[in-house]
């Protein structure tokens, strides 16, 4: 089977190669065995335990190994989403000693984004 016109046929207009994406994604400079982990909520309600839960998991994961914890924001779902929601993730993470480093800060994100999901139209695609 040849998958490259496999992918023409379903997803014509991506014209990105592997090759465009690893130079605008280029490897991390981490250490062996480092993992990198992310926590992706939804800005659609409060914080509660079981997101404090998975980000602590995966931030101490990311800082035991040397690797990165990063924030990542799935706000696809528009209706539900509520105003300030991004920030009142931010400050419940931060009220309990969590820190990403990367994601949407305030200042303009870092490194590896966009870090909302609606941003990233141009590599992944919803079907």
């Amino acid at each position: 089977m040849d998958y490259n016109k496999l992918a023409e046929l379903i997803f014509p207009e991506i014209k990105d190669t592997i090759k465009d994406l690893e130079e605008l994604f280029p490897e991390r400079n981490l250490p062996k065995g480092a993992y990198v982990t992310r926590f992706a909520p939804s800005p659609t309600g409060y914080m509660h335990i079981g997101g404090l839960y998975a980000a602590m998991i995966s931030s101490k994961l990311a800082k035991q190994t040397g690797g990165i914890f990063y924030l990542r924001i799935e706000d696809t779902d528009k209706k539900r989403e509520l105003a300030g929601g991004v920030d009142e993730i931010i400050r419940s993470l931060g009220g309990y000693g969590i820190f990403f480093d990367e994601g949407p800060f305030p200042d303009g994100e870092k490194s590896y984004g966009p870090y909302k999901q609606s941003e990233r139209k141009h590599i992944i695609r919803f079907v």
